[in-house]
């Protein structure tokens, strides 16, 4: 977020802000001592002095940190991050003047052992996010059918209550526009509003002959990556936008906030030097 890098880090897996400027300044200070020596991440990383450099500043209440997710509020511009820490939720929000990210709250309660799925919705009528923590089919129905359900957590002061129903294994939940979620599965991506249920704007599911790995949400279509390559379907249309396949690399997505960070490892030696590519253009409008 501008010149600061939120992390997991430390043997506590604590929420840690980054200062970007101090880090590089820090980093320029100690080239100019050793000369020509750069010093790798690693180096780095061991030894740096928070206190006398201001670098890194470590979360109060975020100790044991499992999983934390940012969300934009497009409606108001506020910037919301959410962690999962043992006795609950912490939320904080961005605030400009002091270029940080400030605790709002902390919620109190038991989150399920396993959180595959963490992401922030956003709803148009209310201030807070709210935390999607696993999506459920209804009973005695179909996954085919469409009918499903959102685990919400309430980041307001709405009652929490999660809803009946088996758990489905959802590889990712990705919030397109103020009322279009997508549900990736194993190799389907269902289109849904904020409710869960089936969208009549856009084409209802999406089908790929691949184990989805990663999903990009693109203004009227979006980007599916597998093991040996993407690719991309019109959310109108179902037609395929683009696709690329190259068998003898494995690549794997590591970021894709604004730009594309795309990893590329040679299939017959994984331990080889992997390739990083920059994909650009591809940054959703909401």
């Amino acid at each position: 977020m501008n010149n600061v890098l939120m992390s997991i880090s430390g043997k506590s897996s604590q929420l840690t802000s980054h200062s970007l400027p101090a880090l590089f300044e820090y980093r320029r200070n100690m080239q100019r001592r050793q000369g020509h020596l750069a010093i790798n991440a690693h180096r780095l990383s061991t030894k740096i002095n928070a206190r006398k450099y201001a670098m890194s500043v470590k979360i109060p209440d975020t100790k044991g940190c499992r999983r934390c997710s940012v969300v934009r509020n497009p409606y108001n511009d506020s910037v919301f991050l959410c962690a999962a820490v043992p006795t609950g939720l912490v939320l904080l929000m961005w605030y400009e003047p002091l270029q940080k990210f400030m605790q709002l709250k902390h919620i109190a309660l038991s989150l399920p052992e396993s959180l595959p799925i963490f992401e922030l919705l956003v709803q148009e009528t209310k201030e807070l996010p709210q935390v999607c923590v696993g999506v459920r089919s209804y009973p005695h129905q179909k996954e085919i059918s469409g009918q499903m359900h959102f685990d919400i957590i309430h980041l307001d002061d709405t009652p929490q209550s999660l809803p009946d129903g088996e758990n489905l294994e959802v590889k990712q939940v990705i919030q397109l526009d103020r009322d279009t979620v997508l549900v990736a599965l194993e190799n389907t991506v269902k289109v849904v509003n904020l409710q869960a249920c089936m969208s009549h704007q856009k084409t209802p599911e999406l089908d790929f002959e691949f184990s989805i790995h990663k999903l990009v949400c693109l203004q009227d279509s979006v980007l599916v990556f597998w093991k040996h390559g993407l690719k991309g379907k019109s959310l109108q249309t179902n037609e395929v936008t683009q696709e690329i396949t190259d068998k003898s690399r494995v690549f794997q997505v590591l970021g894709t906030s604004r730009d594309i960070i795309l990893q590329s490892t040679p299939t017959d030696d994984p331990s080889a030097m992997s390739n990083l590519y920059i994909l650009t253009g591809h940054e959703s409008s909401y």
